[in-house]
């Protein structure tokens, strides 16, 4: 019996012969409108399926009779009675009217609260109950997720994007007006959870015009109203939003009764739910209420920029709830439909995830959740063909859908080929003057086997400082992929300085053995050596350009500098499980050098420029020696979770803290070497997110020196200073603290980077402020030695500045205090990360798999 009862189950779930019966067709309104991703499933089950965006549904069904139901949000049920007598199709259109609200129930008055509140108060006081009764779940999830662009312009800053160029470059699915689907993919896949820990495991996948993708690894989470807070679609907001039914959603929202209708044994009640103020983090909508049970039977549901949502331009949320058992609720489907619009662009997309098979509170196996591993794929999940997806596919694909498949695929073909990626790879390796004033030039060889690359004049290739006058300082970068995963890199750095005659050269070599099963898992090795100019700093926190500008233009020299010779060897390991190692040593001779260049637009230069040697560091000695030194860091984030892929591991995000601890050794004796010291530091980072009360980020120190027999400049513990207009790294810096002022040799030091973003949290409630998406941010950067010697800033700002997307810009104004009671304010301007890559370039210390001495 019990084989029998497998070989029928078999039978359905074989995609190359299939015995299982189809239910198919069209779900209309009573006019003939279709009404998209209607749910159809089977009566006294919550076995089913949902409609696509054309209203079209397929149910697979093995022989028996059955009473299939069809419900839509504000229609009525339908009802059709099938019999499955084997492999047969059966085309049935449900045609709904629409629901007959009615107010029999409840009296309204004049002046007297609207019946609605009394609902959302039982509603809210069995929020915690529903949210906690499901213990444990189990439930299969079969997910289509589209992306469409409904209009594009011909050209964005002059690119022709026309349809022609969109095709050439992959987007398949575009006609020539370029409009069509963007993205594409079907998942089926299984959800595991015990209330704390979470598991997906992703049998099937197939992603339009990309045979080798994965679609999404985390795939929309189960939006759960039950919850205070919400954060639909992978968390696109930091703060979240309320849920029209949390613990205090009496305080943000109105609600208006629409009616009672009945379904089955159920009295369901139709509400309206409206924010009390605009451009607080709620929702707008329609919440279905089940009478007694205080359940959330379906909803509808959007956001929009008025409730500050950012990124993308609306949200809206679909879901649907079926009864499992006496006063259980389960989640039947689910719709996300994000849109964006931008540079004349209009994107819309939707994300539908059809649940099924629920099991509630059943034990789950020990071994789910023990690895670590978050969301896994079955070994073949990629390797599904075109019959396997015509049976096992839940919604019917849309025409465009299908012809985005086949296109796509030819395409992918064209793209993939060796004759297409040589051309391609000729046509980036063309020369343009351009390269070499912005993002400098590079060439690459066939298969990527070589890439080599030069700096731009932009990024540091041509300086002005008054130790070497002009310099003319280009670089080379020489990339060499030995076999899969390991690869060789070398960088060349030389300088000419016209004043002093100095030339100098420094060169690394770095390989690198990337771990193939388990993402960011890698060793990597190298050497490094030659003749250089540093500054004294190691944090290079003044920028070649920045220094060529004030020097020229203000006769402020605020670049400090050295020559070395270096003999390097470093050494480094990320475990790919948070835990990461570095080790450095070799020979330094360090070369004083003073200024030989004097000429500045602002007048005597002799006069104006300092001495190389910084002012408050006149004191420390200072002399040609020798150096030989070790440096070992090691670093730890708890908490790292997995997505083990068909064929690799890749660490997820933690939200745990990253703890640090640093350990520098200055040698004496050993091959002359004059430095003796030895100097540590641990420090521990950590993003907080506060939800609707914002975010705190933190990087907080401590350190000092055990042994300072012989401390040089360059060891010295050195903040990251700035007296650029233009923000210095947030979180690793101080952005008033005057060059040099505060290196030290201290015997402990404690240093503190705070900052919090309010997300939101004033800058809603001012109406001026409320409509840009302005977002207030305070904080300080604090050094404490001792009584005697500290220094600390505090700042307040606007984050978030720009337009639509385009929002990388921040302005803070910064107060300063020491101990001698010296203040100073300034005005900071925070760009994107992208953007300080363009104020003074890579050296030659920062382009590797090593850390500074």
């Amino acid at each position: 019996m019990t084989r029998a009862i497998l070989l029928t189950l078999f039978s359905c779930l074989t995609p190359f012969i299939s015995y299982c019966g189809v239910l198919k067709g069209v779900i209309t309104d009573t006019k003939g409108e279709p009404l998209p991703y209607a749910t159809v499933y089977i009566k006294g089950t919550t076995i089913g399926t949902a409609a696509n965006a054309k209203a079209e549904y397929i149910l697979q069904l093995s022989p028996g009779q059955y009473t299939v139901y069809c419900q839509y949000m504000g229609f009525e049920k339908a009802t059709y009675t099938v019999t499955i007598k084997g492999a047969e199709t059966i085309t049935h259109d449900f045609s709904l009217a629409e629901q007959t609200l009615q107010m029999k129930d409840v009296v309204v008055k004049a002046n007297a609260e609207d019946p609605a509140y009394a609902i959302i108060r039982k509603a809210i006081k069995r929020r915690k109950f529903h949210k906690e009764q499901i213990e444990q779940l189990q439930t299969s999830i079969y997910m289509k997720g589209v992306i469409r662009n409904r209009e594009m312009p011909s050209n964005i800053f002059g690119f022709d994007i026309s349809g022609d160029d969109m095709e050439s470059s992959g987007g398949g699915g575009a006609d020539s007006s370029s409009l069509g689907i963007l993205y594409l993919s079907e998942q089926e896949a299984d959800y595991y959870t015990d209330g704390k820990k979470e598991r997906t495991v992703i049998r099937s996948v197939r992603e339009s015009g990309n045979p080798n993708g994965f679609g999404l690894s985390r795939m929309p989470p189960i939006v759960s109203f039950y919850d205070n807070n919400v954060n639909p679609l992978w968390e696109i907001s930091e703060r979240g939003f309320i849920s029209p039914i949390s613990e205090n959603a009496l305080l943000y929202y109105k609600y208006r009764f629409q009616g009672q209708f009945m379904q089955d044994d159920y009295t369901i009640y139709k509400i309206d739910v409206i924010p009390r103020r605009l451009y607080e983090p709620l929702f707008s909508g329609t919440i279905y209420i089940v009478d007694k049970d205080w359940a959330i039977h379906s909803l509808n549901l959007w956001l929009t920029k008025k409730s500050n949502l950012t990124g993308i331009d609306s949200l809206q949320i679909e879901q649907t709830y079926l009864p499992l058992k006496k006063d259980t609720w389960v989640i039947k489907s689910q719709v996300q439909y994000p849109t964006l619009k931008f540079l004349g662009m209009d994107f819309t997309g939707n994300f539908v995830a059809v649940y099924d098979a629920h099991k509630i509170n059943e034990p789950l196996p020990d071994s789910l959740f023990k690895d670590k591993v978050i969301s896994s794929y079955d070994k073949n999940a990629k390797k599904k063909d075109t019959s396997y997806w015509t049976d096992a596919r839940v919604l019917p694909l849309e025409e465009d859908e299908r012809v985005d498949y086949n296109k796509r695929d030819s395409i992918h073909a064209k793209l993939s080929s060796p004759e297409y990626r040589d051309s391609m790879r000729r046509l980036r390796n063309k020369f343009k003057a351009g390269d070499l004033i912005l993002s400098g030039y590079s060439y690459t060889t066939k298969e990527n086997k070589h890439r080599f690359a030069t700096n731009s004049l932009m990024n540091g290739m041509m300086e002005y400082n008054t130790v070497e006058g002009v310099v003319v300082s280009p670089k080379f970068w020489w990339d060499h992929q030995i076999d899969t995963g390991k690869t060789l890199n070398t960088v060349l750095g030389t300088r000419y300085g016209f004043s002093n005659t100095h030339f100098n050269t420094y060169g690394r070599i770095t390989y690198t053995t990337n771990d193939r099963s388990w993402r960011s898992r890698k060793w990597w090795l190298g050497v490094e050596g030659g003749k250089y100019i540093f500054q004294y700093n190691p944090r290079n926190t003044i920028t070649s350009l920045y220094n060529t500008v004030t020097t020229l233009l203000y006769g402020r020299n605020y670049m400090k500098l050295y020559e070395r010779w270096t003999a390097a060897a470093f050494v480094g390991r990320n475990f790919g499980n948070g835990f990461a190692f570095k080790l450095k040593g070799g020979f330094q001779r360090r070369l004083p050098v003073a200024n030989t260049s004097f000429y500045t637009f602002s007048g005597d230069g002799e006069k104006l420029f300092t001495p190389n040697v910084p002012d408050q560091l006149s004191g420390m000695l200072w002399e040609v020696h020798n150096a030989v030194l070790a440096k070992a860091s090691v670093s730890y984030q708890p908490g790292v979770t997995y997505v083990q892929y068909p064929d690799f591991l890749s660490p997820q995000y933690s939200k745990w803290p990253v703890f640090t601890l640093e350990y520098d050794k200055g040698i004496p004796g050993l091959l002359n070497s004059k430095v003796d010291f030895d100097n540590w530091r641990f420090a521990v980072s950590d993003y907080m997110n506060m939800k609707l009360l914002g975010s705190i980020e933190y990087n907080i120190g401590v350190g000092g020196f055990l042994n300072k027999n012989y401390v040089s400049l360059p060891d010295m513990m050195h903040i990251a200073d700035n007296r650029l207009i233009i923000a210095s790294p947030y979180l690793r810096s101080f952005q008033l603290a005057p060059y040099y002022q505060y290196s030290n040799t201290a015997d402990l030091y404690a240093e503190a980077h705070i900052e919090y973003n309010m997300n939101g949290l004033l800058t809603n409630k001012l109406p001026l402020l409320r409509r840009a998406r302005w977002n207030v941010v305070a904080g300080t950067n604090t050094l404490f030695i001792n009584t005697n010697n500290y220094y600390t800033e505090a700042f307040i700002g606007i984050d978030n500045l720009g337009y639509k997307i385009f929002r990388f810009l921040r302005v803070d104004v910064v107060q300063s205090w020491d101990n001698f009671n010296n203040r100073m304010t300034g005005v900071r301007i925070g760009l994107d990360m992208g953007m300080l890559g363009l104020l003074g370039g890579l050296t030659v210390d920062e382009d590797s798999e090593k850390f500074e001495w």
